[in-house]
């Protein structure tokens, strides 16, 4: 379920970063209903990014969370590491985090963004988004996250309601969806992951464009 979600999340990116990579480079002075670039950027996202998308898809979000324990254990600058036994847990834990940075830099959601736009592998699209925004000083701010998380926020809200939905449908037409004998508790989460995925996947156009328009202008 993990994967698959994922896999539809970053299909979208990928297709999105190449339709907005068209419009940015190869301007279009006919806008219509529905453009060719639409159709090429998903053909190309399904069948030739498709292997990196499913690569991604299994180890970037464990890699992201890794680099989020890893904060904690960081050692800082200012510690003076006199005695022996501490010299020692400082090495360790410049060696653990570094590694996790390493994965971190090939591993992160904006090289789905630079798989889009120049076709690139996964490792190297990775590398090369990192090695971008640390050239324009960027790192500090291409990790706030400040779109995806008011999209996530509203994708929970959205979820809610659904799950809401989920237990006046069970209620009217008295729908048994397990044998746990817990109709309204699993109409609810069965609503919330409906909502929550179908959201998340689509509200994914609006975080993929805001990514894709920052590497271009970066770029």
């Amino acid at each position: 379920y993990y994967w698959t979600f994922h896999v539809l999340m970053n299909i979208v990116q990928v297709t999105v970063a190449r339709v907005i990579g068209d419009w940015w480079f190869k301007p279009d002075t006919s806008p219509q209903l529905w453009n060719k670039s639409v159709s090429d950027s998903l053909f190309a996202a399904l069948f030739y990014a498709s292997g990196s998308i499913c690569f991604g898809s299994l180890l970037v979000g464990p890699v992201r969370l890794l680099r989020t324990f890893a904060a904690f254990f960081r050692p800082s600058q200012d510690e003076s590491s006199l005695m022996c036994l501490h010299e020692c847990l400082d090495c360790i834990q410049r060696c653990v985090t570094n590694c996790v940075d390493n994965l971190a830099d090939q591993f992160n959601a904006w090289a789905y963004t630079y798989v889009g736009l120049y076709g690139y592998g996964l490792l190297d699209a990775g590398q090369m988004a990192t090695e971008l925004f640390e050239k324009r000083g960027w790192s500090k701010i291409v990790t706030d996250d400040l779109v995806p998380n008011v999209l996530l926020m509203v994708s929970c809200v959205v979820g809610g309601v659904t799950g809401c939905f989920g237990i006046l449908i069970q209620q009217w037409e008295g729908l048994n969806f397990t044998s746990f004998h817990e109709p309204v508790i699993t109409s609810f989460l069965i609503g919330l992951c409906v909502g929550w995925v179908l959201t998340s996947v689509l509200f994914g156009i609006i975080s993929s464009s805001v990514n894709a328009v920052i590497i271009c202008f970066a770029g």
